[in-house]
Parts: structure tokens; sequence; C-alpha cells
């Protein structure tokens, strides 16, 4: 029983690594989420990764954002985030893109992808980046963080609402997201990176609980874990 257990634990696995090598993954956003979850992906051994970020690091933000380090202030942020990854390993295709993803640009960034991660905290390129996975329908990731809360949720995943669907009378939630508050802590940002390569995951395995239609929300100052569900 033990043996046969452990049998399907390794096929599965299996599976997994070569899901995950065939996968193409853009990553909007290389700030404190974004550093959290590329690395996360390149450990876990995707085989493409898309970069796209117009920003440069800052060293008010470098408690957050673990890629970087005081030589990399005031270089582009895709650049050293490229170059830290690489340094860490070989498996992973990565291309960078230092634009601004706009509504004009967003078909040749995101062309390919297989999955699109949200690590932004714009609400503008949020809708871009929606519109754009509802067009094509490419399950979109979202997460956002405010103070000691982090927001996870999946839209466009087999046939699922988007999030301009979803929300059509209340964007508030999004609108206040800032991962450069200095009141976001990095354990937050760690956290909330963490549940979002966590539904990559889920969506590559066909995972039945899967963020499609619901709002994952923690609030580590109030230890409180809680699923909401999005009509």
């Amino acid at each position: 029983m033990i043996e046969a257990e452990a049998n399907c634990s390794n096929k599965a696995s299996q599976e997994l690594k070569q899901k995950l090598q065939q996968t193409h993954i853009a990553v909007v956003g290389c700030g404190g989420l974004g550093c959290g979850t590329l690395l996360s992906l390149a450990l876990l051994g995707v085989g493409r990764l898309t970069l796209i970020d117009d920003d440069r690091v800052e060293e008010k933000n470098l408690q957050r954002q673990i890629l970087y380090d005081l030589n990399s202030v005031g270089k582009y942020k895709c650049n050293v985030a490229k170059e830290q990854l690489q340094a860490r390993t070989k498996e992973v295709k990565i291309n960078t893109f230092k634009e601004r993803l706009t509504s004009k640009n967003s078909n040749q960034l995101l062309k390919e992808a297989d999955i699109v991660l949200d690590c932004t905290d714009n609400y503008t390129a949020r809708l871009v980046i929606d519109a754009f996975c509802s067009k094509y329908n490419v399950p979109m990731v979202y997460t956002g963080v405010k103070a000691s809360e982090g927001h996870i949720s999946v839209f466009n995943y087999k046939g699922g609402k988007s999030m301009a669907n979803t929300f059509t009378n209340d964007q508030t939630i999004f609108q206040t997201e800032d991962c450069n508050d200095s009141r976001v802590m990095p354990q937050i940002v760690t956290m909330a990176s963490s549940f979002q390569v966590n539904e990559v995951v889920k969506i590559l395995q066909e995972a039945s609980n899967v963020l499609q239609g619901k709002l994952q929300v923690f609030n580590l100052s109030k230890n409180v874990f809680r699923v909401f569900e999005l009509k």
C-alpha cells in the first residue's frame, strides 16, 4: 500500500515536472511580488519566463525585493532579475521587456504565454492583463497586497469569468493595493507570492480547487485565512 502510494506520488511529480518544463509564464511586474514569484518559478523548473517591467531598482524597496541588493540600485529590475535567476538555474529560458504593459503592446509582450501572472500594484495594468487573457482564454493569476493583507484569485481559467466581469461595480480592493507601501512587510509579500505560485501548480495539475471564481484573503496580523466565493 505504502509502495503503491509512493509510486503514484513519483509519477505525479514527474508529470508536473514535465508540464513545468513545457510552460511559458509571463510575469508582469518585477517588484516585491514579482521577485518572490519569479524565484519560485525558476527553481520549480518552469521552461520559459517572460519578465515585463519598465521600472528601476530603488534602495527604499530592497527589503521586499529579494532578487536585488545595493549593487542593483538604479538598474532595470527585469535585467537584474534575469541575471539573478540565471545565476541559480540554467534550465529556464528568460525574455525581458523594459516596457510598461499597455493595451497597445499587450499582444506583443504576452503572446504565446500559457499563464499570465499579475504582480503589479497598478489597476490599469491589471485591466490590460485581464483584457488580453479574456480575449485569448489565458489563465490570469492575480495577487495583491496591502498592509498585512494578501489577496489571490484566478480569472479566465477554463472559460471562467474575467476580472472586469467579476468586479463590475466595485474595484476598490484593487485600487488601494500598493506593494511599495511602507506598511507592507516582507513576510506579507513572500506569502502572497507563494500562494500565487501554488495556483500555477494547481492550474498545471488541473486541480479541482483552483481559485477561479474565488478570492483568497489572508491577514497575518489577525491570523485570518479565508476564501470567498465570487459571483
